[in-house]
């Protein structure tokens, strides 16, 4: 039996014509695209362009675009920059962020925990979507605040809507593009300092950009429209599985499921299992899950984005994540059901 991979929301596979076009752009798009001669500038002709495929995408103009290497990089550039230039003014974010959005916000002189009072606050900071719940949140809206929000979770599964925020972070990898690039949206008013010096990307990330991972990430943009459609449609099949589950005991639940969720994105609570214990099960047999973030991987401590919900330790190491990748057809869900209660019955 072919293994079976319910892991979209730690990366996807590539699209064919991505890796068609990192290769391509490895074999001819290779020069530094700041140099001045003519090898150069077909490099800067093919990054602009690629930059006005994403920019286009967003609803936003290319220049307010920078690329990163990784969303990780992004939201460090992102908050550190705005650390410098709003001082010690606090931030607010939600306890159950991403760590890539946490840690660069412990060197933040006040953070308040969302949701929370705002005054005073001078960023808020948000996920568009919880990527271990697959929960879905809202921008706080407070005037004369700065807000940045997360997409890398949300982007090509949902609809993005940039009107309630001020910057945004977005991931190829996630979408079916490769690792390698990201993107950091601002708009032009935001009183940022870029970390790294250096003339690329207008000044406001260093670094040779990577050309062949950037062009990835136009390829696969153009596929988001079709991405999406194929993501809407997960939504009765995670809904099957989970109604599965449910019926097997009444200590099982689904974190998040009376509440505005990604449609591919299942988090199983299944009190009286270990949660590691059932994911290596599964692997052994043929199916790949997760217990939650792929940063955290084999990490001791529960998941904090499952605690900041209101569960305890217990139930938090009780929790698998099943995340569908948009191609996912009813007979591989089913015949994770079936591999699943049979290892829950062990």
């Amino acid at each position: 039996m072919p293994r079976l991979y319910f892991d979209a929301n730690a990366t996807v596979p590539p699209l064919p014509s991505v890796v068609a076009t990192v290769a391509e752009a490895l074999v001819e798009g290779w020069a530094n695209p700041t140099s001045i001669h003519r090898e150069g500038q077909r490099a800067r002709h093919l990054l602009e362009e690629a930059r006005d495929v994403i920019a286009q995408s967003l609803g936003v103009y290319p220049s307010e675009l920078v690329f990163c290497s990784s969303a990780t990089e992004a939201l460090h550039q992102m908050i550190w920059g705005l650390r410098i230039a709003v001082g010690n003014k606090p931030a607010a974010v939600f306890p159950g962020e991403h760590s890539a959005c946490l840690n660069p916000l412990k060197e933040w002189p006040k953070v308040r925990w969302l949701p929370c009072a705002l005054e005073e606050v001078a960023t808020i900071i948000q996920m568009a979507a919880n990527n271990e719940t697959g929960i879905l949140y809202k921008m706080p809206q407070l005037p004369g605040s700065l807000r940045l929000k997360d997409c890398a979770q949300a982007w090509g599964k949902i609809p993005v809507d940039l009107s309630d925020c001020d910057a945004a972070v977005f991931s190829a990898h996630k979408m079916g593009g490769p690792r390698g690039a990201a993107v950091l949206w601002m708009q032009p008013h935001l009183p940022w300092l870029p970390l790294m010096e250096g003339p690329q990307e207008r000044r406001r990330r260093g670094g040779t950009e990577d050309l062949p991972a950037i062009l990835g990430l136009a390829e696969a943009v153009r596929f988001l429209p079709e991405r999406l459609e194929q993501n809407a449609h997960l939504e009765s099949l995670r809904n099957h599985l989970e109604t599965e589950v449910l019926a097997w005991s009444p200590d099982y639940s689904v974190i998040g499921k009376d509440q505005p969720r990604l449609p591919n994105t299942s988090a199983l609570l299944l009190r009286g299992h270990s949660g590691e214990s059932v994911q290596i099960a599964l692997d052994l047999a043929g199916f790949a899950v997760s217990t939650g973030s792929a940063c955290h991987s084999g990490a001791t401590q529960p998941s904090h984005a499952i605690m900041a919900l209101g569960y305890g330790e217990d139930e938090a190491r009780s929790v698998i994540r099943v995340s569908l990748l948009p191609e996912t057809k009813e007979a591989a869900v089913e015949a994770l059901a079936t591999a699943l209660k049979g290892i829950l019955k062990r």
